[in-house]
Parts: structure tokens; C-alpha cells; sequence
């Protein structure tokens, strides 16, 4: 299905992500490396991102904390870059919510094994859209497949965020996903998502990195999965 080669080709160019990236980088093993995440998740964003820990990590360093804010995106994007960032040995991942982590960053802020947030945030959390764009047409067969698919991406959201959250929020969390759930940094605590609620995201020492994702061309393909917050809509007046 064509869908799926682009959301698989999406994450293989992700992780191949360039290590060109200039940043400040120490050799000390205690040094904490903090990068700042602002913005939407996409392959750029996240293949940027991903290419800036592993500088950091090639440098010697092992406590990085991704500080994040963040309407959402592709999910799938999220996903892999959750993925390989749980899968890097030796290196403690912290993230830390200084805003909004919304839709698909709630996928990217699990990828952390220490959780914080700012007192004044939000955890967003809903199921996946099918975007649909350019006057694309699908038969029965291909509505049905992408409608597995979005299932599936739900089904792999469930299981990112209970992995992450306490056993007994299983069906809260299904419920959220099936629906819309908006959780203060409190509820988070209690939920298991977040462990401690901090005024500071810097470390004495830290190196602070930010992600600059290049500028991509505005060409979207016909059908994108997302898991994005809608920009609220304009109210008419009477």
C-alpha cells in the first residue's frame, strides 16, 4: 500500500538522519546536555532531533534532557524517534514539558525514563486523524486498509502511554485515546506520566542545544496520518 511505503520510508530517513550537526558538546561522562524542543513533530524535526543526541552521545555524553513543547504531529515520526531513544545503551533520557505536550509529543515525552513538567502545562491526549488532501480518491479497499492502519497507530499509542503510566490507568488511557483527554500536570503525577513537577528544567553546568529543523518544501501527500491539536475555530458572530 502506498501509505505505508511513506510512512515506512518517513522513518527510515528519520533514524538515517545526518550527524552534521553543530552543537556545544563536553567529553565529561556527569555532564548534562538539555535540548530544546519546540514545535511540531515531523521527520525533519525528529530526524534533527535525533541527530543532535547522537553528536551529544558520540561526545561522551550520557544525561540528556529533551525539553518539550509541542502541538503534535506525525505520529509516526514520534514513534520512532521514542524507539530509538529507548533503544540507546548507557545514555539516561529525561524529558521535561515546559508548555503543552500534545497528541503525538505525549509519544516522544514516554520516550523518557525521568519525567518532569513545569506546574503550568498540559498533557493532551487523543486518538490519530486521516488527513486527506488534493482531492485524493480512495476505493473500499484502500479506505479499509488505511483504516487498519489508523487503528493500529492508535492500538501503538495505548501501549506507548500505558507502558509508560501506572497498570491501573489502562482503561482511562484507552478511553482517552478513543476520545480526548486533557491532563494537568498534577493528573499526570497521578497517572504515572509525570514523577516531579519542577520550576527549572537547567542543571549547574548544563549545555543547552536547540533543534532548528530546516525548512521543508509545503508539499503534503495525499493521505497523512496525524495526531495533532486543531487550531480552535473562529466563532461567528450574530
Amino acid at each position: 500500500m502506498a501509505t505505508s511505503r511513506r510512512i515506512t520510508l518517513g522513518i527510515a530517513v528519520l533514524l538515517i538522519a545526518p550527524l552534521c550537526v553543530l552543537a556545544q558538546t563536553s567529553t565529561n561522562p556527569d555532564q548534562i546536555s538539555v535540548i530544546s524542543f519546540i514545535g511540531e513533530i515531523n521527520t525533519n524535526s525528529m530526524g534533527q532531533l535525533l541527530a543532535i543526541v547522537n553528536m551529544q552521545v558520540r561526545s561522551g555524553v550520557h544525561k540528556i534532557r529533551i525539553v518539550i513543547s509541542s502541538g503534535g504531529g506525525d505520529t509516526s515520526a514520534a514513534f520512532a524517534a521514542y524507539n530509538y531513544l529507548h533503544s540507546l545503551p548507557d545514555v539516561e533520557i529525561s524529558t521535561f514539558n515546559v508548555g503543552n505536550v500534545d497528541s503525538a509529543a505525549v509519544v516522544l515525552y514516554c520516550a523518557g525514563q525521568n519525567r518532569y513538567s513545569f506546574p503550568a502545562t498540559r498533557f493532551l491526549i487523543h486518538g490519530n486523524s486521516l488527513q486527506i488532501t488534493g482531492g485524493a480518491s480512495m476505493d473500499a479497499a484502500s479506505l479499509q486498509g488505511n483504516l487498519e492502519l489508523l487503528k493500529n497507530l492508535n492500538q501503538m499509542v495505548i501501549h506507548v502511554i500505558a507502558s509508560t503510566a501506572h497498570k491501573e490507568k489502562q482503561a482511562d488511557i484507552e478511553n482517552a485515546v478513543h476520545g480526548q483527554l486533557i491532563l494537568t500536570p498534577d493528573e499526570a503525577i497521578r497517572w504515572g506520566l509525570v514523577k516531579e513537577i519542577r520550576s527549572n528544567f537547567m542543571e549547574p553546568g548544563a549545555v543547552l542545544v536547540t533543534v532548528t529543523p530546516p525548512a521543508a518544501p509545503d508539499i503534503k501527500p495525499p493521505i497523512q496520518f496525524t495526531s495533532i491539536t486543531p487550531a480552535p475555530k473562529a466563532k461567528s458572530k450574530h
